[in-house]
Order: C-alpha cells, then sequence, then structure tokens
C-alpha cells in the first residue's frame, strides 16, 4: 500500500468514527425526542380515551417509552456498537405491531382483530423508520425498514389466521366478480384484504430502502467533503492561497518524484539561541510563531511555496510544484520584502529582531518522503545546500546573501539592473563544498 492511500485509510477511517460517535448522540437526541413525542401522545389518549380501555394505549405507550429511554441509557454508557441498536428496533417494531392489531382487551365489545388492520395505523411505523434517520447509519435504517416490515407482516399472518377471519383467497370465484359484488365482502368486518396490507408494506420497504441510501450517500458526500477540506488544509500550510485553489482541483496535484530548477530561500532569527535563553520559554516560543508568520505570509504573497520550518529558520522554494518564469525574482523580492515587513512589524519591541536570509537557484530533487506513518512533501539536492550555507554567511557579510545563478536566472546580474543595494564576491567558499561561487550581498538597510 502507498503512503498516501495509508495516510488517506486513517483520516477515513477516523471520519467513520466520527460518524460513529454522531450515531450515539442522534440516539440519546432520539429518546428525548420520542419520549415527548409520547408525553404528547399519552395526553391525546388521556384527552379522547375513557378509563378502562385508555389503560391499554397508555400501558404500549409505557412500553416504548421504557424501550427508547433503555436504548438511549445504553448508548451513552456503551462502547460505539451496532447490535444494542438492531436489537431496540426490533422491539420497538414487536411492540407497536401488537398493540395496533390485538383487540384492546379493557373495551366492552373489542374490535375484530381485521378491523384493526383497515384504521391507517401501519403509518406509526413510519415514525420508527423516521427516528432511524438519527442514527446516521443506513444499515440502521433498513434495518427498522426490515423489521416493521417483518413485523407487520406477521401481524397480518396472525389475523388472517384467526378463525372468523376471511380473505379473497377464501372466496370462491374471487377473481370474476367486479367490483361491486366485491363491496359486501369489504364491508364485512371480519375481512382482511391482504394485497392491501401487502401493497403498504411493499411501499414502507420502498421507502426504507430510498431512505437508507439517502443517509449513505450524505455519508459518502461528507466524508468525501472532510477529505478534501483536510488535504485543502494541508496545501494551506505550505501553499500560496493562488497556488491551493489550483492544487485542489488536480487530481495529482504534486505529480511524481522529478528534477527541476527552483529557488530555495532559507530565513534565519539571528542570534535566537541567546534571545531564547534571555527572554524565557514562554516569549521565545512567541517570537518564533510570530517571526514564522511574517515570513510565511510575505512568502505566499510571492507565490512561493512554504517547505519547512527547522528549529527557528524557515525555508521556501519558488517554482514549486510547478516552474514559473517568475520564480528567481519572486525570491529577491521575497527577501527584501521579509526585510521591510520585519522592520515595519518587530515581533520583539525591546530589540529588533534580524533576519539572516540566503538563497540560491539551481536544480532540485521534489517528491514524497517518508513511510506509511509520516509523510511529507521534500525538495532535496545540492542547491538546497548551497542555500542553507549562503544563509550561514550572513552573520559576517550582510543581510541577505544570494548566488549570482539567482540573480541571472532573474535577469538581474548587474548593478543598474534591477539589482540595487547589492555588491558582488567574487569565489566564495562554502563549507562542505568544493568549487568556490560568486555571491550578491545585499548590504542597504530596509526602507
Amino acid at each position: 500500500m502507498s503512503d498516501h492511500s495509508s495516510t488517506g485509510h486513517g483520516a477515513t477511517t477516523r471520519l467513520r468514527q466520527s460518524f460513529t460517535e454522531e450515531s450515539r448522540s442522534g440516539i440519546r437526541h432520539a429518546t428525548v425526542v420520542r419520549s415527548l413525542a409520547l408525553l404528547a401522545f399519552a395526553g391525546w389518549v388521556l384527552l379522547l380515551q375513557e378509563f378502562p380501555r385508555a389503560w391499554f394505549y397508555i400501558g404500549l405507550l409505557t412500553a416504548l417509552l421504557a424501550v427508547g429511554i433503555i436504548h438511549g441509557f445504553v448508548a451513552m454508557r456503551m462502547a460505539p456498537r451496532i447490535w444494542p441498536s438492531v436489537i431496540f428496533m426490533l422491539a420497538d417494531s414487536c411492540i407497536l405491531a401488537y398493540g395496533l392489531t390485538v383487540p384492546n382487551p379493557f373495551m366492552d365489545t373489542p374490535l375484530p382483530a381485521p378491523m384493526n388492520l383497515r384504521l391507517g395505523n401501519f403509518s406509526f411505523f413510519y415514525a420508527l423508520l423516521a427516528g432511524s434517520l438519527l442514527t446516521y447509519s443506513p444499515r440502521l435504517v433498513l434495518w427498522c425498514g426490515l423489521t416493521g416490515a417483518a413485523a407487520w407482516a406477521g401481524a397480518l399472518a396472525w389475523v388472517t389466521s384467526l378463525p372468523d377471519s376471511r380473505t379473497q383467497f377464501d372466496i370462491m370465484g374471487w377473481g370474476a366478480m367486479g367490483p361491486a359484488r366485491h363491496m359486501p365482502f369489504r364491508m364485512d368486518p371480519h375481512f382482511v384484504a391482504v394485497p392491501q396490507h401487502l401493497k403498504e408494506i411493499f411501499i414502507f420497504l420502498t421507502v426504507a430502502g430510498i431512505l437508507a441510501t439517502v443517509v449513505w450517500r450524505v455519508r459518502r458526500l461528507a466524508l468525501r467533503h472532510a477529505m478534501a477540506e483536510r488535504e485543502r488544509a494541508n496545501l494551506a500550510r505550505h501553499f500560496s492561497p493562488n497556488m491551493v485553489d489550483m492544487l485542489s482541483h488536480s487530481d495529482e496535484p504534486l505529480g511524481a518524484v522529478r528534477r527541476q530548477k527552483v529557488a530555495v530561500l532559507f530565513a534565519d532569527i539571528a542570534g535566537f539561541s541567546g534571545l531564547a535563553e534571555r527572554l524565557g520559554p514562554e516569549q521565545a516560543m512567541d517570537l518564533l510563531r510570530r517571526t514564522h508568520s511574517l515570513v510565511a505570509e510575505q512568502v505566499f504573497a510571492h507565490d512561493g511555496t512554504l517547505d519547512k520550518y527547522i528549529g527557528d529558520a524557515v525555508m521556501a522554494t519558488f517554482g514549486v510544484p510547478t516552474v514559473g518564469p517568475d520564480d528567481a525574482a519572486n525570491a529577491i523580492a521575497c527577501a527584501r520584502s521579509i526585510r521591510t515587513a520585519l522592520a515595519a512589524n518587530n515581533p520583539l519591541e525591546s530589540d529588533p529582531v534580524k533576519v539572516g536570509i540566503g538563497a540560491h537557484y539551481g536544480e532540485v530533487v521534489i517528491g514524497d518522503i517518508g513511510d506509511e506513518r509520516r509523510v511529507e512533501f521534500g525538495v532535496i539536492g545540492d542547491t538546497v545546500n548551497v542555500a542553507s550555507r549562503l544563509e550561514q554567511l550572513t552573520r559576517n557579510l550582510g543581510p541577505v546573501v544570494v548566488s549570482e545563478d539567482l540573480l541571472t536566472a532573474a535577469g538581474l546580474n548587474g548593478a543598474g539592473s534591477g539589482a540595487d543595494g547589492f555588491r558582488r564576491i567574487s569565489g566564495q567558499k562554502l563549507r562542505g563544498r568544493k568549487e568556490p561561487i560568486d555571491i550578491w550581498v545585499l548590504d542597504e538597510a530596509p526602507p
């Protein structure tokens, strides 16, 4: 498995865990709403029904209320599991089917059981189905539909099996009769219109399937949106906003490992160790964050890429991931603007913070580096090493040191050609490098 796929799989797993937690929260919310609805319905029963026949409906509502409260309690107390919801949804369907089909024993003359099937009571199952949406689980929504359909089908089978019940299958010549001749049979309180009730079950299952599909689609959309926002946030840590917009619309925004010419810039706080010792850990960290933020803002303003933070230093590249004609010029302009911004917004009031900047232009290797636990986009090569060595020269030569290769690539290879303030030093030796290079040092003070 590739690094990207491993990282993506881990993020997807965490998002699915978040959905599981939201499902538990939804069950708790559904418990409250369900309890209020059942209490309201109990008030309606007490208002319209007389005792003692009201006791049957109150008992039914109490059973449903108890199942809902226990379900919510289990959801809060137990680790996220699907089986408690499976059991309680089955219990809901069975209790509801029983209460809607069994004659009320507290009535003086109970209605025949087939009459209970005709009163539109099956619509109460849609309330259970609607409540299952709060679980955010397509499996539980589908399960609620299946249990409701199965419970009502069982009730239908029980009513049909009663000795006094009659169906069209029990009447000879039913199919040859017209609608007018069917009416006397349909008016019989013991008649069960089986096809009609099977149609109710079929429609209920269809609606459950549609709602389960909707929940599944919503989950997928939320997962894709969360992944896209996460990837965009990761890109925003390294690239300028306009570059993020471009990269976020590409299937492979950073491409494969490759070689290309870029400008590399290092910016380092001069004497940071001494400052940190004098300021203390909290103020030193605040200084570091404010300086990094200032440098990153200028890098992004000049279409650069923030490669990494290395202690108190910042490494930026210009020309990553796509090469442009102004990469070298942007690096030089960025170096100037960092000094200008630092002079205008010094992070340390008591003592001006100084930043040394080194920059070079040349070929690098770019691509993902790391393993399955951690992967990051890297820029490596001799060009990076030279830029780092040039930044180290700022301690003795001046605040900004760039290579002649960078100035040449930017079209600024001489005094008066846009390289104002720079002076040339020929044959500068760099630590760890055999061949000396020509460099330019910026001496002028920032405006």
